[in-house]
């Protein structure tokens, strides 16, 4: 999941479980692509595809999906459909950029399927959402300490949705994963594909358990990697992702009182993170990066535990050291202003807040930092601009319905601060006959972590051979 805008877990949408239940039209008779050359990467091919503004009305007004291909290198078993995380991530740049192509898809991927990826509605080439920068400049406060600031972050955030809306159009108010699987099943059709294999990343995951769910008879196999549980309230979300934090930091403290090369190797951590928050509470911690800027509990959360995705346990040392290092002055931005682009919308459509009154915030921040005494609180946690965000959630997290989905390969590590291993399970358990393979050790994206995750994922999209239930795979 990328960092989101603003820093504060806070909601207050309603929105109907029935809309999220309207099942999109099946994409027949969508065109081939006309495939041409990608700039900049002769090795991939980049097309458009078009798709309906509103599933619900397949016959309304349409716009470009951005789709990139890389065709099979060998033997080829057929297309692989890339789901991105994000939410905002480019699949369109999965595609095109060698790096973070041989980040995500081992060469056997690549030699037995043909990759295929998008920007899903929203994002980058995609009719992207797009928003006034001093708006989105207003959102980055504080979190808020009474019910005056909670009642400004409200308007400053129903300010920036109209704002949003009116800049990006009729797309802005159809967001959800419901309308982005249409567009995946689209694509497949577009392809020729009868049936379609699918490697979802991350948020990705939410658009994969919906396809499941909408099309399960057009699922060859279905890979879910880094899994974000769409099935819990916004409450019980937030209160997993402390826990999975304070976990994942944990293994950062035992490894740097373990080993001399941590920067504080032989210091009490815990105490001088705990002094880094209370400066950070009294608003009185600058950021070492851009020192005109002091981080509220929430930024330095984030600062301490996004390492842990990767992982990078020495950068959260030094993350940790430089906050008491000489500051440097951050450079000033001449450039002028521009419309800023705000994918984060998508995960509003998705998701509805239960912590919709500062009382509620309040006792929810409470609640974490009991789970999370060292952190406080989630690293990743819901967007909040979606606590008062302009249309409410279409597609609200409930239980899954994919009982006849084929058995779905699930990937997580044990502890992974982005998307907790809890979360996993219990996706995985609403999804019959799926197997749940746990990366024992950190990171976010377990795929091509380690041989062992490399051979269980191949065997699975080759031959469509799970591995035996609760497999493991060791840290890497």
């Amino acid at each position: 999941m990328e960092r989101m805008i603003t820093r504060h877990p806070h909601w207050a949408v309603v929105a109907s479980v029935a809309a999220s239940l309207v099942l999109v039209p099946p994409a027949s008779g969508t065109p081939a692509p006309e495939w041409e050359p990608c700039a900049g990467n002769p090795a991939a091919e980049c097309a458009a595809v078009p798709v309906p503004v509103d599933w619900a009305d397949p016959g309304g007004e349409r716009f470009d999906l951005a789709v990139a291909r890389r065709p099979a290198r060998g033997e080829r078993v057929g297309a692989l459909v890339y789901l991105p995380a994000g939410p905002g991530s480019s699949g369109v740049d999965a595609v095109t950029d060698d790096r973070l192509f041989e980040l995500l898809f081992s060469a056997g991927t690549a030699e037995r399927f043909d990759v295929v990826s998008f920007d899903p509605r929203g994002v980058r080439r995609s009719n992207p959402v797009l928003c006034a920068p001093e708006l989105v400049a207003a959102l980055d406060r504080p979190t808020p300490s009474d019910q005056r600031e909670f009642d400004d972050l409200l308007a400053a955030q129903a300010a920036l949705g109209a704002d949003c809306r009116e800049r990006t159009g009729p797309v802005f108010d159809h967001l959800d994963s419901t309308q982005v699987a249409g567009d995946v099943d689209a694509l497949r059709a577009a392809l020729g594909e009868g049936s379609v294999n699918l490697y979802a990343l991350s948020y990705g995951t939410v658009v994969g358990q919906r396809y499941a769910e909408l099309f399960p008879g057009r699922v060859r196999t279905a890979v879910l990697d880094g899994v974000f549980d769409h099935t819990v309230d916004s409450e019980r979300f937030a209160l997993a992702g402390a826990q999975a934090a304070q976990g994942a930091f944990e293994v950062f403290l035992e490894w740097c009182d373990r080993e001399a090369g941590c920067a504080l190797h032989g210091q009490d951590v815990r105490a001088r993170v705990a002094a880094l928050f209370d400066r950070a509470e009294r608003g009185g911690l600058p950021d070492p990066d851009d020192p005109a800027r002091p981080l509220d509990p929430a930024g330095l959360t984030y600062r301490l535990v996004s390492p842990l995705t990767q992982p990078d346990l020495p950068e959260v040392a030094d993350r940790i050291a430089r906050f008491d290092a000489p500051t440097r002055q951050a450079a000033g931005d001449t450039a002028a202003p521009s419309p800023v682009p705000l994918p984060i919308y998508l995960q509003c459509a998705d998701n509805r807040n239960d912590a919709s009154t500062f009382a509620r915030a309040q006792a929810l921040r409470a609640a974490s930092r009991a789970v999370a005494p060292d952190v406080r609180q989630s690293a990743y946690d819901l967007a909040d601009l979606c606590v008062n965000p302009p249309v409410p959630a279409t597609n609200p997290q409930r239980p899954l319905e994919a009982g006849d989905a084929p058995p779905v390969l699930l990937l997580n590590s044990r502890h992974d601060p982005s998307t907790p291993h809890e979360g996993a399970r219990r996706v995985a358990d609403q999804l019959p006959g799926s197997v749940l393979v746990t990366h024992e050790g950190l990171g976010h994206g377990v795929a091509t972590r380690t041989p062992c995750a490399v051979d269980l994922v191949h065997r699975y999209l080759t031959e469509r051979v799970l591995p035996q239930r609760d497999a493991h795979c060791p840290a890497g």
